[in-house]
């Protein structure tokens, strides 16, 4: 993917990608609702703006580059999944809690790999596993945001302050999608960086 356009419409395939995985149910098929919204809206910005698809650099024609695009999209799809079980009534109970907390671990293994694969294709392509870009930065934020919000699911839910309780917790993975709008939108239009579009 070289362009605008087409990150905007694989993100929203992998945000239809992660719905249908994680609203298999009944208890949480009602996400459909506030998911397919994120799912459109992607595509109608799409639809806005320039459709010529460009050729990938060479540097950017390789299995490793592939790879880590579509694990690094595939980790924002659940991401943006996650974001929206806060958003559902309380009835679905722990069926949309336990949702929630496999949008933020699915989401959080495949953007992993998709750093390493990133990694290793920037090895091969640039000689360095790593160059301080504002994207790569961001990322690194998305990384541990979501690792340590993974493991904070493992805090028993406590009533007092500073309680961490079930609702707090898809509280702060919606919030996460915040900064993965940011990393994914805000850095690669507004900071010049290889990962600009």
């Amino acid at each position: 993917m070289a362009g605008l356009f087409e990150s905007l419409t694989v993100f929203s395939f992998c945000c239809a990608v992660a719905g249908l995985i994680l609203c298999g149910s009944e208890e949480t098929a009602a996400a459909w609702r506030p998911l397919s919204i994120l799912v459109l809206l992607p595509q109608a910005g799409a639809a806005l703006i320039d459709k010529r698809m460009t050729p990938l650099y060479p540097a950017l024609d390789t299995p490793w580059f592939a790879s880590h695009v579509g694990l690094s999209f595939l980790g924002y799809g659940f991401f943006a999944a996650g974001s929206r079980w806060d958003r559902l009534p309380a009835g679905g109970g722990d069926a949309v809690y336990r949702a929630a907390g496999r949008s933020a671990l699915y989401g959080f293994s495949a953007f992993s790999a998709g750093m390493v694969c990133g990694g290793i294709w920037a090895y091969y392509a640039w000689g360095s596993y790593w160059i301080w870009t504002p994207k790569e930065i961001w990322s690194v934020i998305v990384w541990i945001y979501f690792a340590s919000l993974t493991h904070l699911k493992f805090i028993p839910e406590q009533k007092g302050w500073p309680g961490w309780t079930k609702r707090l917790e898809m509280g702060a993975t919606a919030a996460g999608y915040g900064v993965v709008l940011l990393t994914f939108l805000g850095v690669s239009l507004l900071l010049r960086s290889s990962h600009s579009f």
